[in-house]
């Protein structure tokens, strides 16, 4: 199974893996790092690469920031390794929601990452184009893995 480590600003990655744990249920091999302001870059390293390895069980783990170029991204981003490690950046409900349901299946840790972000793009939306996304909920649910 892929690890999963949120990082995010104050509480952002504590009350997002909160949200996503109310639909899907906990989650095994999943911490969250928050960022608070007094933590110094160094703290922050040690205390996600800890996360990591405390996730990792050998088939890689997911890094979700909440916001490119960010401190926490940057910090994330340091810890990025090729087929191990994979970063993405934005995440939101449904993301979090796809990752904790796929991250089981058979597959890479890199279609892992682009599967999540397919699903975090899918799910945003203006109000009145309700209609495109029951179109989208229609196909998703035909099993095109998206």
């Amino acid at each position: 199974m892929i690890g999963i480590v949120l990082i995010g600003h104050e509480r952002i990655a504590s009350e997002m893996l909160a949200a996503m744990e109310h639909v899907v249920g906990k989650q095994s091999l999943m911490e969250v790092l928050d960022v608070q302001g007094d933590q110094g870059p160094d703290e922050l390293v040690c205390a996600l690469q800890a996360k990591i390895r405390a996730c990792d069980i050998g088939d890689g783990v997911l890094l979700l920031a909440d916001m490119f170029g960010g401190t926490p991204c940057n910090i994330a981003m340091g810890c990025l390794k090729a087929g191990s490690v994979e970063v993405v950046s934005g995440f939101n409900l449904p993301l979090l929601i796809k990752a904790a349901t796929l991250r089981e299946k058979p597959g890479t840790l890199g279609r892992l990452a682009e599967q999540v972000v397919e699903s975090g793009r899918l799910y945003m939306r203006v109000a009145p184009h309700v209609s495109s996304v029951a179109s989208d909920n229609s196909r998703m649910a035909g099993g095109t893995g998206a």
